[in-house]
């Protein structure tokens, strides 16, 4: 019964990654659009254009985030083999993903820093403490990686398949 299950399995996951990958693809495409409208917008009615720049610079980095997300589902989880995979690419992918994380939190920590000091200085706190975040999980990748580098090497033999 494990057996046949299986491809079913991954089939029913393969579609769910698909359709995810392009559903985030898509969500980071209009919020693309949303910032770029809104810039225009701010520009034609002599709205003040700090702001809105600063809001739609904020969209495109949650965008960032979103289409690197994406990308990094598509790689992992589409285009490559799971079960074939050595401990070292493992731990590449996730040092991928979390430098993913620690990129789009500061960049959007500096967006809250630059808003904060033209709207309300006190919610610079929060924009503070996104970066704190953002520059303890560096740290934590780093020591992630210093003590991963301590591991035996990787001989090949991970590479053998689970159904054995």
């Amino acid at each position: 019964m494990k057996l046949r299950l299986k491809p079913i399995y991954d089939a029913v996951s393969q579609i769910y990654f698909v359709t995810a990958t392009i559903s985030l693809l898509l969500l980071a495409i209009l919020m693309l659009v949303t910032a770029v409208i809104d810039v225009v917008n701010a520009l034609t009615s002599y709205q003040a254009i700090s702001t809105i720049a600063l809001q739609s610079v904020g969209l495109l980095i949650i965008g960032f985030a979103i289409v690197e997300t994406a990308a990094f589902i598509a790689e992992e989880e589409i285009f490559s083999k799971r079960e074939l995979r050595s401990s070292s690419e493992s731990r590449q992918s996730l040092t991928g993903f979390v430098t993913i994380i620690v990129i789009a939190s500061s960049l959007e920590a500096l967006v809250m820093i630059f808003s904060a000091t033209r709207l309300d200085v006190s919610n610079a706190v929060y924009a503070a403490a996104i970066f704190f975040v953002a520059m303890f999980s560096l740290i934590c990748l780093g020591i992630y990686q210093w003590l991963s580098s301590r591991i035996r090497p990787d001989d090949g033999s991970e590479h053998i398949e689970r159904d054995r």
